[in-house]
């Protein structure tokens, strides 16, 4: 759904199943932008975020945490300390979904001007 919505709005989007493909895709592409799932297989979000730290340019990271008990406690401070522009909870309301599009938009006319054009979603 995520992905849709950014390429309605005229994104880059490439899809990777777990974060060391997304790893890959992004040594490739050099994407300004990635979404990322935190729990995820192979390599978790914070895994990815952390492989991320050693790359130039440095992408601008918004990672993602499922409704679990160890989102807030946990995951999310986690993903503030490594380093990344915003961390979210799960789930995105509906009413929120139009208004992500605007966000990422904002975000990389903003933020990644200068860079790539590409945006990471897991």
């Amino acid at each position: 759904m995520t992905a849709e919505i950014l390429r309605q709005a005229g994104h880059t989007v490439n899809d990777a199943p777990d974060g060391r493909t997304g790893l890959a895709l992004y040594h490739v592409g050099g994407h300004d932008l990635i979404i990322t799932d935190i729990v995820m297989p192979d390599m978790e979000g914070l895994e990815l975020t952390m492989g991320l730290r050693q790359a130039t340019p440095r992408p601008r990271v918004i990672e993602i945490s499922g409704n679990s008990q160890f989102s807030e406690p946990l995951y999310l401070p986690a993903a503030r300390l490594l380093g990344v522009q915003r961390a979210l909870a799960k789930p995105i309301r509906a009413a929120h979904r139009a208004s992500l599009a605007r966000v990422a938009r904002n975000f990389c006319r903003n933020i990644c001007q200068g860079f790539a054009s590409g945006v990471y979603l897991d």
